[in-house]
């Protein structure tokens, strides 16, 4: 056999992940979505499945401008991307391209402030979160993007519960704050949704309204509708069976679940409409993990613990949905030509 054949055989050969260990340009995905809309909660999907030594991550809240004293004086909120470092950030994407190191700078969400920037060297996968991670200046470095959109009612009540419990911020400060930053976020932040590759949005859960007449399951409360506007993938990876039982579905003591798939036009764009609420059984998702390490090599065992807001069963499935799709895109540009 020819030596080219023969090392083009081994590299077929080799796993997902292998590839992604070989990778000298990173791959990068931009976050984006309003402060407190659920980010992380689903670049820690995509963690999850890859693996946290193969995924890192950079905040964008260090590009602000000016740290929390200096926008009270200011009056200036940090969805204006005027009031941010989106220069450099763009250079320091196209380092990381060339596969060199560079400095973020970070911010301090406790104490409000700036600290010493620190060393960045790129992984296989950069994920960067931010008000404006899907930004025109950005975009030609990105290669998968998500927006998080959810309904004000669940966007407030998470950025409370984040910025007053978790950040130990005045309350009566950060409603005041959501609320003058409403027309902000729609005049700066919102269009980005329209060239996401993935749109998420969140919805408080409508299954009990499908119940006739009266819903006699169970949710836990602050259960969650998902709706996600995917684009389809350019390379199809192989198929991902979904495993329902169908007695278990018939009987009394199934829970809620819905789940519909729906061609669209979003924005212009084809999509896929996902609609996903209620309740999947544990041993669904557990199996649909085990395909996913099957194909591709990546061991979940590696992955990062869960947070408490993503124990809601829908928005889990999205997770892994969402890390499919990428896995998808990673597949398509990983593609060995064929010459």
């Amino acid at each position: 056999m020819e030596p080219q054949a023969q090392n083009k055989q081994d590299i077929e050969c080799l796993t997902l992940r292998a590839l992604l260990d070989r990778l000298r340009v990173p791959i990068i995905i931009g976050v984006s979505g309003d402060s407190g809309s659920g980010k992380t909660t689903y670049s820690n999907g995509i963690r999850r499945l890859l693996g946290k030594d193969i995924v890192s991550n950079i905040e964008m809240d260090g590009y602000h401008k000016e740290d929390r004293q200096q926008r009270k004086i200011s009056k200036r909120l940090p969805l204006d991307p005027e009031a941010n470092h989106l220069d450099l950030l763009a250079e320091h994407l196209r380092e990381l391209k060339k596969g060199r190191s560079i400095k973020v700078p970070i911010y301090n969400h406790t104490t409000g402030k700036f600290e010493p920037p620190a060393s960045f060297s790129p992984t296989p996968i950069v994920i960067i979160e931010g008000l404006h991670a899907l930004y025109p200046e950005l975009q030609p470095m990105l290669d998968f993007s998500i927006y998080v959109d959810p309904d004000r009612d669940v966007k407030w009540k998470w950025k409370y519960e984040r910025d007053v419990k978790k950040r130990g911020h005045d309350s009566q400060a950060i409603v005041a704050e959501m609320l003058a930053r409403e027309a902000a976020y729609k005049r700066w932040i919102d269009f980005q949704k329209t060239n996401a590759t993935t749109v998420i949005k969140l919805h408080q859960s409508q299954v009990k309204q499908l119940g006739r007449y009266e819903f006699n399951g169970q949710l836990p409360e602050g259960s969650l509708k998902v709706e996600m506007m995917i684009e389809p993938a350019p390379t199809s990876l192989p198929t991902l069976p979904l495993p329902f039982d169908l007695a278990a579905m018939l009987g009394s003591k199934q829970p809620p679940f819905l789940l519909a798939a729906v061609p669209s036009i979003y924005w212009g764009r084809q999509v896929i409409t996902i609609h996903i609420d209620g309740l999947l059984s544990p041993d669904t998702i557990a199996e649909l993990e085990k395909h996913i390490v099957y194909l591709t090599g990546i061991p979940v065992e590696q992955a990062i613990p869960k947070q408490q807001h993503e124990r809601v069963s829908a928005v889990e499935f999205a997770q892994l949905l969402i890390a499919w799709r990428f896995l998808e895109q990673v597949n398509s540009l990983l593609a060995i030509p064929n010459s």
